[in-house]
């Protein structure tokens, strides 16, 4: 009978308990859920009405992303993302070194940087990009990038879904 009231109070903790978002968990947890492969399922801009030109990461135009896969490998912080082709982009994969960042407002970025086949960035000054999360559990990811065009500012939302937990580089 003690242990059947312990069960109970037990499974009312956990049924009562808070739901948390990727966002408050600690990097390894979101490390963990981040692991695998995505698609970038949508691209949406939020600022000013208007049409809007977002180069991202140095590579392409942000429509050029959609449809691409992202690969994130926790345990060592490589991955990779690709860019399908067509008329307007280069097909093209680009390997990346990874981590999450917290600036102390509360956030989280997914940081990353372009490297070669040996994980040296591509960049000279070894400068790199950060993605605000929006969300994140084990199957989808919302991130946010500020960009600026002709001096105005505005976000590109990346959504992905998860494909696989396959991490095979």
């Amino acid at each position: 009978m003690k242990n059947t009231i312990y069960l109970v109070l037990a499974m009312l903790v956990v049924s009562c308990g808070s739901t948390t978002t990727a966002t408050s968990q600690p990097a390894q947890m979101k490390k963990k859920m981040l692991k695998g492969t995505w698609s970038l399922t949508d691209i949406r801009f939020v600022g000013e009405k208007g049409l809007y030109k977002a180069d991202l990461f140095g590579v392409a135009d942000s429509p050029c992303f959609k449809g691409g896969e992202w690969l994130f490998i926790p345990n060592n912080g490589t991955g990779r993302f690709s860019i399908n082709g067509s008329e307007r982009c280069q097909e093209g994969t680009y390997r990346i070194l990874w981590s999450f960042y917290e600036p102390g407002d509360g956030s989280t970025e997914l940081q990353f940087k372009l490297v070669d086949a040996k994980n040296k960035p591509l960049s000279g000054d070894k400068s790199g990009y950060r993605m605000t999360v929006e969300s994140l559990d084990e199957a989808n990811a919302v991130f946010r990038v500020k960009v600026d065009y002709d001096g105005q500012p505005f976000d590109v939302v990346l959504t992905l879904n998860k494909v696989s937990n396959d991490v095979k580089l």
